[in-house]
């Protein structure tokens, strides 16, 4: 989930409830993926006793790895029905990170059943960056330590509710440049845990069905997404919106059971520039607090292109609630990166960055994401061989 569109936006879906018809041939599986890596290396990093970098390495190696296989059949009437399943290529509590069916048309659209992103994280653009792997937005790799308060070491403006919960999404087809998709999940049952959200995920155990008072999790999770794309004769323009409602299933004494998930971004192009924003919002975001507690992220970026070379400048503030509405803590990274094509769909990366962590009430409340306050100086470089 990186600079682009998390799903597809107008993707026509899926007529599931056509005429029976045979296709041509079985459904075959084709091979996809990617291969990500890169060396950090802090300076000048907040490292004293019991602040966020103590005890901690200047450098460091990382790699990120995922393997996709995708499939599908056409059949006589158009239809198309396949399969994604992308596969952990490292070692992960989650081996599995999205598996899906999906029905497809031109005339009805796409819906798609299984474990995948709710509709908001689908139709969702995130902060420009140049290059793969480096950003201030959900990036592949982030060094800083800043994570270590408890809550990340990065800001992200397409969080979601769910995760990759079982789920049900369908996708409109593009109407003068517009679409939609909308999603239900029942619970957050087989997704990939959010670091905010705490708690069990619930399992099934031995029942048919789950149960329906963890803690740290949500239910009825309902999320919609609209989207609007257009080339124009000189600028390309891309806007959007979304929002996902879901309920704890376990709130702490006192607290609404409502939590609420609103993002919007919007992005043009022109020449070889690229400029844009993205902003995100959670109500009542941790079940954990006996407070309402709020976070937001928003941020900005700028990216320009020339042969085979991208250059970037990106920054990006989130606020948040921690304890108590008036608890409030906040994380910005400014970042500029330069990224290198080497082929299609490999490049060379680099970055250097300032990341600086704002402890608000610097208290050891639970739960404990405040330890001090951090900042960091930090610098990467890497490759992405996509295939």
């Amino acid at each position: 989930m990186k600079r682009f569109l998390l799903g597809s936006t107008a993707l026509a879906g899926a007529a599931a409830f056509a005429a029976p018809a045979l296709g041509a041939q079985g459904l075959e599986l084709g091979l996809g993926g990617r291969y990500a890596a890169a060396a950090g290396v802090l300076f000048d990093q907040d490292s004293g006793s019991g602040e966020s970098g103590d005890n901690t390495h200047s450098q460091v190696f990382r790699q990120d790895v995922e393997v996709y296989f995708h499939g599908g059949v056409t059949l006589d009437n158009g239809l198309e029905i396949g399969v994604q399943l992308q596969l952990e290529g490292m070692q992960s509590a989650d081996q599995i990170d999205e598996v899906y069916a999906f029905f497809e048309s031109d005339q009805w659209g796409q819906i798609r059943f299984g474990d995948t992103a709710e509709a908001l994280g689908q139709l969702c653009y995130l902060v420009p960056v140049a290059g793969n792997l480096f950003g201030v937005d959900s990036p592949y790799f982030e060094f800083n330590n800043a994570g270590m308060n408890g809550f990340a070491n990065t800001n992200s403006s397409c969080v979601g509710l769910d995760g990759n919960a079982t789920k049900i999404v369908y996708f409109s087809p593009s109407f003068g440049g517009f679409s939609f998709a909308l999603s239900w999940a029942p619970d957050r049952t087989g997704e990939d845990s959010y670091s905010g959200f705490t708690g069990a995920a619930g399992g099934f155990g031995g029942g048919g069905t789950t149960g329906n008072n963890n803690v740290g999790q949500v239910q009825d999770s309902f999320s919609g997404a609209i989207t609007f794309s257009h080339d124009f004769q000189d600028f390309s323009l891309n806007l959007g919106a979304g929002i996902t409602h879901a309920q704890w299933e376990a709130p702490a004494s006192g607290q609404d059971k409502g939590t609420e998930n609103y993002n919007a971004y919007a992005q043009v192009s022109f020449g070889g520039w690229l400029l844009g924003g993205s902003f995100g919002y959670i109500s009542n975001w941790h079940s954990s607090s006996p407070n309402e507690v709020d976070l937001w992220v928003a941020g900005a970026g700028v990216t320009y292109s020339w042969d085979e070379w991208t250059a970037g400048l990106a920054y990006s503030h989130g606020h948040y609630e921690i304890n108590s509405p008036g608890d409030d803590d906040a994380l910005d990274i400014v970042q500029a990166q330069l990224s290198y094509a080497l082929a299609e769909g490999i490049s060379i990366d680099g970055m250097i960055g300032y990341a600086a962590y704002s402890d608000d009430q610097n208290n050891g409340k639970a739960p404990t994401f405040n330890s001090g306050d951090y900042d960091a100086v930090e610098a990467g470089l890497g490759f992405f061989i996509g295939f």
